[in-house]
This record gives C-alpha cells, sequence and structure tokens, in this order.
C-alpha cells in the first residue's frame, strides 16, 4: 500500500466520513476554506491510480468511494511511524507519549489493563 500526500489524506478523511459521494458532495462536506473543484478532482484521480478510491459512473457523473477503510490505513500509517521512528519498538512509541506526558492517568490504567488481559489470554 502506498502512502498518502497531506492533501490525499485529508480528502481520504472526508470520504472516509461520507462513505461515498459525487464530487461536489466530497467539496462540500470538505472543511473551510472548500477547495477548488479542479483540485479534488485531480486528487481524486490521484487516489484512483493508487489504488485508494474507485468509482462508478452514474448518469454524467463519478461516484467516489473509499476502497481502503480507514483503519487498515491506519495501522500501516503507525506501523511505519513506529518501524522508521521509534526502531520498530511500539514500547518506545508509547514510551514517548508517557514522557510528553500525552497520555491520561486513566488512559495508561486502560493499557496496563489491556497488557494484563492479553497475556491472560
Amino acid at each position: 500500500m502506498k502512502s498518502l500526500t497531506k492533501a490525499e489524506e485529508q480528502l481520504m478523511q472526508v470520504l472516509w466520513k461520507l462513505g461515498k459521494g459525487f464530487l461536489k458532495d466530497i467539496i462540500e462536506a470538505s472543511p473551510e476554506p472548500k477547495p477548488h473543484s479542479n483540485t479534488v478532482a485531480t486528487i481524486l484521480k490521484i487516489l484512483v491510480e493508487k489504488g485508494f478510491v474507485e468509482y462508478s459512473v452514474v448518469g454524467r457523473n463519478n461516484l467516489y468511494q473509499p476502497k481502503i477503510n480507514k483503519q487498515d490505513y491506519g495501522k500501516k500509517t503507525i506501523n511505519q511511524l513506529v518501524k522508521g521512528y521509534f526502531e520498530g519498538s511500539a514500547a518506545k512509541l508509547v514510551s514517548q507519549f508517557v514522557n510528553d506526558n500525552k497520555l491520561t492517568q486513566q488512559e495508561l490504567e486502560e493499557l496496563l489493563q489491556q497488557i494484563k488481559s492479553s497475556k491472560n489470554s
């Protein structure tokens, strides 16, 4: 699976939220400032070429929908992040969040419970 640019990822976020949509639907669902229709059309074309989006022709318009779900792309992105910046260690990633105070006490306790329950399984 290829990576997405920032603009491609922003458009995929809109499509994941919509489920599927025509060009005008995608533009309407995009955050302000709304992108120009030519820009969205170009990015959609690239996403189709990369295999992230597919479309069907409905009348004279294309109905776009994601081929890859958000969770699968998120897993791939996290795995790349861990591999590239944390020497392949998920523990180092979590440790970074702990050191930066990005996790609440409750979140840490929930993680600990999840770790304990997975070891007991």
